[in-house]
């Protein structure tokens, strides 16, 4: 037996087989690699994006958003949401009503829920801002679970930005830090 083995080391494989072999390889190494990277960078950067409401979170939390409104004429299907995942404190949940009748000179309102309908923070902000930017990012600090806000908005001032850090603290968010930044062409 032993005789068998050397003699499989000792062949030879074609030029042809060991570039496959070769290839092959190079193929799981780089596919562990990108995997590996994609799960490091979206694990600590989630991405955030606006949706339907009534598609992605539980009718009975919007019926409760939408009765603390007091609006009349506030069409769910406009209504969009981004969901957040906190470290074992349930979803976050950001809205964006896209209603006129809860917009004014200074923009529109926004609420943060937890997953049981409890308001954690509300706040009018202008959505217009330029590309290169996001009205709301998720902050890298996290505190009692959850994950503190960036919220960004335009200055009076050319090509000034505000960005308000907002974390949460007993029950509510709160404003912490408050940042200028110039606006990159």
């Amino acid at each position: 037996m032993q005789s068998n083995i050397y003699t499989f080391y000792k062949t030879r494989l074609s030029k042809r087989k060991s570039k496959i072999i070769v290839l092959i390889i190079c193929i799981i190494v780089m596919t562990l690699t990108v995997s590996t990277l994609y799960k490091r960078l979206f694990q600590n950067h989630p991405i955030t994006t606006w949706e339907n409401a009534d598609e992605v979170i539980p009718k009975s939390l919007i019926k409760k958003v939408v009765t603390k409104k007091f609006t009349r004429y506030l069409d769910i299907s406009s209504i969009k949401v981004m969901q957040i995942s906190s470290n074992a404190s349930g979803n976050l949940y950001i809205f964006d009503y896209g209603s006129p009748q809860l917009c004014g000179a200074g923009g529109c309102l926004y609420s943060v829920y937890n997953s049981d309908g409890n308001t954690l923070l509300e706040f009018i902000a202008n959505p217009k801002l330029p590309k290169s930017q996001k009205l709301i990012k998720i902050g890298v600090n996290v505190n009692q679970g959850f994950p503190c806000l960036n919220i960004t908005q335009m200055t009076d001032t050319d090509k000034l930005l505000s960005q308000t850090e907002f974390c949460y603290q007993n029950g509510n968010y709160v404003p912490l830090n408050k940042n200028f930044i110039t606006e990159k062409k």
